[in-house]
């Protein structure tokens, strides 16, 4: 069995799909409302569990409490997949506009407040904010703390919904 924590609008096929804010445009959509601080299942009992769009919403110590959860109820040999916003990638477009990768210059629509948006949030709804920030280096060292018992962290990716480089794709095996 394969778990969604935060599938809000845009769930991934073939995961059992939660998320704690439902409304008119996703309620439809998700199977289970609840609380990624406390999930309503029992010990090790998803092979996988997607996270994503959902890691940055939560602060420091908040998703402390959170992964504690998501390593409780993934099973050993399990894959935890995620992305996070690269902090320091939306700074750097904020301060210059230049690609930090690519060192290219980003589509002039993504202007200074996508930027924030990347760091902030879009801040549209109560649960549209960033709590924190992330970077390679900073997440790497986060993930593998022993408290969540991963044998592999691995950085899988940058890209998500963007065509730019601006996330960090995460897959850390239990």
């Amino acid at each position: 069995m394969d778990l969604e924590i935060g599938s809000g609008e845009n769930p991934q096929p073939g995961y059992l799909h939660t998320d704690i804010y439902v409304d008119d445009r996703n309620r439809h959509l998700v199977d289970i409302v609840c609380d990624a601080h406390c999930l309503p299942f029992g010990n090790a009992c998803f092979d996988s569990i997607l996270m994503f769009g959902v890691f940055e919403h939560f602060g420091f110590y908040e998703i402390q409490i959170v992964m504690l959860e998501v390593c409780r109820v993934l099973k050993k040999g399990g894959v935890f997949k995620f992305d996070v916003p690269d902090f320091d990638w939306f700074l750097e477009i904020y301060r210059t506009g230049i690609d930090p990768n690519t060192r290219q210059p980003v589509d002039p629509n993504k202007n200074t407040d996508w930027a924030l948006s990347g760091i902030f949030g879009w801040q549209r709804q109560n649960w549209d904010f960033h709590r924190w920030g992330w970077n390679e280096v900073r997440l790497r060292k986060f993930l593998e703390k022993p408290n969540w018992e991963f044998s592999t962290v691995t950085l899988v990716g940058r890209q998500w919904r963007d065509p730019e480089s601006n996330h960090l794709i995460w897959e850390c095996l239990k």
